[in-house]
C-alpha cells in the first residue's frame, strides 16, 4: 500500500512532499573549506575531460554535442551545490543511470561522463533480492522480483516515496507516463500509476500464457508477446487493442521476443527465423533471419530488449553466430563470435561495435563490423556473473547487480569504471547511518593506452577458425567481501605454462613463423549483392587475399585482394532464393595458403520495401479493378507482389508490377493493399481505398427553348413517378450522372427521339432519374447505353 507519509492535508500529491534543501551538517572548519573547494575543482576537471572525450570529433558526433550541451550546467551546479555527503542536497546528472546492487540493496545514480557515483538510495527490505529498476519513464520505478514490492524514487531527495505489493515473477515495464506490470504465467496485464504505484483499472487477461517479454515504447503503447497464439497485443494509451499476427500457426508455441529499434517495435520469431517490424495497425517489413540462426536450439537465441539504432543484434547463444538486421534498409550482416557453451548473454549495439556479455568472466567480447573482427574485449568484473547491457544516453551502461563495480562505455570505445559501493556520496539517509560498504576504497583503471589491459587482444580476426577464445581467470584473491568467487577451473582451459618447460606452441628462434589464415568473413547482404569483409591475417604478410565460395557466374570485385586491402570483396550474382557462405584464402611468397573459416549464410537480395506509386483504373462497365505499381527501389529479380482485399478473382503474373481484379460490384468501396516480398522478407505493404464508381459530370443536352421543361423524376418512369423537380426550357446545366438504367419509353417532344435508358442522378442531396434523351451521353439520341456510363446494378 501507499506510504501514508506521502499524503498531506493540503492535498499534495502522496510522495511529493517538499524538503528544506539545506545540508543537514555544517562545518565552519577553514581545512574542511578548503578540501572541498579543491575536491570541486578536481570534479570539475574531470567533467571537462570526460566531456571532451565524448565530444571530440568522430563520425558520430550528434552524441557528443548532446553531452556537451549538458555539461557545462553540470559542472556549474557542481560548484554551486557541491558533492556532499549523506543528507546532502542531491546533483544528479542529466547524463547518467541508476544501476542496483543487490548485496548492499540500494541503487546507485552514475554520471555518464565522469563514471562518478552521485547518488544512492536505499531500497527498504531488497538487499540481497533480484530487482529490476525501470528508468524509461517519467518516474524511476523498482521491483522486488522475489517479493513483488513496487517502490517510487525519488531523485530529487534520494529516497524511496511510495510502494505497493504485488505478486511475484512479474515484469515491470514503463514508457512515457504510462507504467505496467505483465504476469507471463497468469496472462496478465496491469496498469498502474507510476507515482503512487497502485493499480489503475482491472487486470486484462490476455488468455494464453506463458507470455513473452513485453516492451514499452516512448509513447507508453506496451507490446506483448503472446506466443502461444503467434500474436503480439499492443496496449496504446494503456488499452488493450487487437492482438497483430506475427507467426505461422505451428505444433509448438512460439518463441517471440521484442525490441525496440530506434524506439519502434521489433518482434523476432526464433522459430519462423523473422524480424518482423510492428506498427498499431498490424505489420511492417519482415526480414528472414539466415539458417545458422534458425536452427539454433530453442531458446537459445538472444535479442536486446532495446537498441538505440536501427539495426537489431540476433545472437545464437551457443555457436556465437550472429545476425545484424537494419530495419530500415533491409540490409542484414552475419558474423562469428566463436562458439561459447553458452556463456554468451545478450548482446547490445553502440556505434560500429557490438558488445557480448561473457558470462564466464565477466568481460565483454567486442566485435567491430567496420574491422569485421573482433577487437580487444572489455573487463567488467573479471568474475563469473551475470552482466546486464542497456544504452541510455548514447552510452552504454553494463551492470552486475552482485559486484561493486560497473562500466559505462562511449560510442569512441572509451570505458569508465563506476563503484556502485562507494559511500562519500549523497543519499536520503541520516549522516549516522552506514552503508554496508564491500569496496575496500581501491580503484580498478579503466583500460586505456596507458594502463595495460589484464586480457589478451585475442585473434585478429572473428572467430579464429570458429574456436572460442580462451576464457579469462579472474585475480586470485579474494572479493571485497571475503569471500572467494574464484570459479572452477575450465577443463578446456590450458593449464599455466611452465617457465621451465619450453612451450610447444610457440616456434623456436630459428623456426620461421608459420602462415596464419585470415579472419572469419562476415557477409552483409545488399540488393543484388554481397558484401563479404575479413581481417587480415596476423603475422607473416600474405601476398594476397582470394574469395571462395561464390556463386556459379557471378562477378566478384575485386579477383584479388592485395596484401594492404581493402580487405572487402562484393559479389554480384546468384539467386535470392539461395544462402552462400565464404571462405577467404590467404597465398604466401612461398607457395603456401592459409583458408579462414567459413562465414555466416547470405543472400544476394535484400527484403525490398514498399511497392511505389500505385495507380488504379476501371475496365469499361466497372465490375473490376486494375492496379499497376512501381518496384521498390531495392527490389531484385526474385520480388513477387501480393494484393489482398479484391475477392479470390486476381488475374496477372504477381511477378509484374500490375494486378486485374474482376468481378466485383460496382458502386462499392474496396480497400487494397499492395505488397512486395522475396526470399529475404517481405517489404511494407501500401494500403489503397478505391471506391469502384464511375460518377460523371455531364450537361444537358437538346433542351429546346420551346417552353417545356425537363421533368426530373423520383423514379424512371415518367408516367408513374413523382416528380423530384424539373430543368426550365432552354437550359443546359451540368448534371451529376450516376450511372443508367432501363424504364419506361420516352419520346423528345422536338426531334421525336425514343429511348428507353434514364440516367440516375444526384440532384439537391438526393437520387433521382431523368430520361437519357435529354442528356448529353455519347448515344443519348439512339437510344442505347452510353459507354462512358456504367449500367446500374
Amino acid at each position: 500500500m501507499p506510504d501514508a507519509r506521502g499524503s498531506s492535508e493540503e492535498g499534495r500529491t502522496p510522495g511529493l512532499r517538499p524538503r528544506r534543501l539545506v545540508d543537514e551538517a555544517k562545518s565552519t572548519d577553514r581545512e574542511v573549506e578548503r578540501r572541498g573547494l579543491a575536491a570541486l575543482k578536481a570534479r570539475g576537471a574531470r567533467l571537462a575531460a570526460a566531456a571532451w572525450a565524448t565530444v571530440r570529433p568522430n563520425r558520430r558526433r550528434a552524441t557528443g554535442y548532446i553531452a556537451l550541451c549538458s555539461v557545462g550546467a553540470l559542472v556549474g551546479t557542481s560548484v554551486v551545490v557541491g558533492t556532499g555527503k549523506a543528507g546532502a542536497v542531491p546533483d544528479l546528472s542529466d547524463i547518467g543511470a541508476w544501476l542496483t546492487s543487490s548485496r548492499t540493496g540500494e541503487a546507485a545514480h552514475a554520471n555518464g561522463l565522469t563514471g562518478d557515483v552521485d547518488g544512492k538510495v536505499k531500497l527498504p527490505g531488497m538487499g540481497d533480492h533480484p530487482v529490476t529498476i525501470s528508468q524509461d519513464g517519467k518516474t524511476v520505478l523498482v521491483l522486488d522480483e522475489k517479493t513483488g514490492k513496487l517502490v517510487r524514487i525519488d531523485p530529487s531527495q534520494l529516497t524511496v516515496e511510495q510502494s505497493s505489493r504485488y505478486g511475484t515473477g512479474l515484469q515491470l515495464v514503463t514508457g512515457g507516463r504510462y507504467a505496467y506490470l505483465v504476469d507471463p504465467v497468469k496472462a496478465r496485464v496491469q496498469r498502474i500509476d507510476p507515482v503512487r504505484t497502485t493499480p489503475i483499472g482491472a487486470p486484462v487477461d490476455l488468455g494464453a500464457g506463458p507470455l513473452g517479454k513485453a516492451v514499452a515504447d516512448p509513447k507508453g503503447t506496451l507490446w506483448v508477446p503472446v506466443p502461444g497464439k503467434g500474436k503480439v497485443v499492443p496496449f496504446p494509451r494503456g488499452k488493450k487493442a487487437p492482438g497483430i499476427k506475427v507467426a505461422a500457426k505451428s505444433n509448438k508455441p512460439a518463441t517471440l521476443l521484442m525490441t525496440l529499434a530506434d524506439s519502434r517495435p521489433v518482434v523476432t520469431d526464433t522459430e519462423g527465423g523473422t524480424v518482423t517490424l510492428l506498427k498499431r495497425t498490424g505489420r511492417g517489413m519482415r526480414f528472414k533471419l539466415p539458417s545458422n540462426i534458425t536452427k539454433a536450439p530453442s531458446g537459445s537465441v538472444l535479442v536486446p530488449s532495446a537498441t538505440t539504432g536501427d539495426v537489431v543484434p540476433v545472437l545464437a547463444r551457443k555457436s556465437g553466430r550472429m545476425a545484424l538486421v537494419n530495419t530500415r534498409t533491409g540490409s542484414l550482416l552475419t558474423a562469428s563470435l566463436g562458439s561459447s557453451d553458452g556463456r554468451y548473454g545478450t548482446p547490445q549495439v553502440l556505434g560500429s561495435k557490438v558488445y557480448v556479455p561473457d558470462q564466464g568472466n565477466g568481460t565483454l567480447k567486442v566485435y567491430d563490423t567496420e574491422a569485421a573482427a573482433i577487437t580487444k574485449p572489455v573487463k567488467v568484473t573479471g568474475k563469473r556473473g551475470k552482466l546486464s547491457l542497456f544504452v541510455r544516453d548514447g552510452l552504454l551502461w553494463v551492470n552486475d547487480a552482485d559486484n561493486a563495480t560497473a562500466v559505462v562505455i562511449n560510442s569512441s570505445g572509451h570505458v569508465k569504471r563506476v563503484h556502485k559501493y562507494d559511500t562519500d556520496v549523497p543519499s536520503g539517509r541520516k549522516p549516522r547511518d552506514k552503508d554496508r560498504s564491500d569496496d575496500d576504497g581501491r580503484r580498478d583503471p579503466a583500460p586505456g593506452p596507458d594502463t595495460p589491459d589484464p586480457l589478451p587482444e585475442g585473434p585478429s580476426g572473428p572467430g579464429r577458425d570458429d574456436k572460442p577464445a580462451r576464457p579469462e581467470a579472474p585475480a586470485d584473491k579474494p572479493d571485497r567481501d571475503g569471500t572467494d568467487d574464484k570459479p572452477a577451473p575450465d577443463p578446456k582451459q590450458d593449464p599455466k605454462p611452465d617457465p621451465e618447460k619450453p612451450d610447444p606452441d610457440k616456434p623456436d628462434e630459428d623456426e620461421p613463423a608459420k602462415p596464419q589464415p585470415p579472419g572469419v568473413p562476415q557477409a552483409e547482404s545488399g540488393p543484388g549483392t554481397i558484401r563479404v569483409s575479413f581481417a587480415p591475417s596476423s603475422g607473416v604478410k600474405p601476398t594476397g587475399y582470394r574469395l571462395k565460395g561464390a556463386p556459379a557466374g557471378a562477378d566478384v570485385k575485386p579477383t584479388r585482394v592485395g596484401p594492404g586491402g581493402p580487405f572487402t570483396f562484393e559479389v554480384k550474382g546468384g539467386s535470392c532464393d539461395r544462402q552462400y557462405t565464404f571462405t577467404v584464402e590467404a597465398e604466401f611468397s612461398d607457395g603456401q595458403k592459409a583458408e579462414s573459416g567459413r562465414s555466416g549464410p547470405a543472400r544476394p537480395c535484400v527484403a525490398p520495401g514498399q511497392p511505389q506509386n500505385v495507380q488504379h483504373a476501371f475496365p469499361q462497365g466497372g465490375k473490376g479493378i486494375n492496379l499497376t505499381w512501381q518496384a521498390p527501389a531495392n527490389a531484385g529479380n526474385g520480388t513477387t507482389y501480393t494484393v489482398t482485399g479484391g475477392g479470390p478473382d486476381t488475374d496477372g503474373n504477381r511477378g509484374n508490377t500490375r494486378a486485374t481484379l474482376r468481378n466485383l460490384k460496382n458502386f462499392r468501396a474496396y480497400t487494397l493493399t499492395v505488397a512486395a516480398k522475396n526470399a529475404a522478407g517481405s517489404g511494407g505493404s501500401v494500403v489503397k481505398r478505391v471506391n469502384l464508381s464511375n460518377t460523371k459530370n455531364i450537361r444537358v443536352a437538346d433542351n429546346v427553348d420551346d417552353g417545356d421543361d425537363v421533368g426530373v423524376r423520383t423514379q424512371p418512369n415518367g408516367m408513374a413517378g413523382s416528380r423530384a423537380g424539373f430543368i426550365p426550357s432552354g437550359q443546359t446545366p451540368m448534371l451529376k450522372v450516376i450511372c443508367q438504367v432501363e424504364g419506361s419509353a420516352e419520346t423528345h417532344d422536338t426531334y421525336g427521339w425514343k429511348s428507353d435508358k434514364w440516367d440516375r442522378i444526384e440532384w439537391e442531396g438526393k437520387t433521382a432519374y431523368v430520361s437519357d434523351l435529354w442528356v448529353g451521353t455519347s448515344n443519348h439520341r439512339k437510344g442505347e447505353f452510353s459507354p462512358e456510363v456504367w449500367k446500374c446494378e
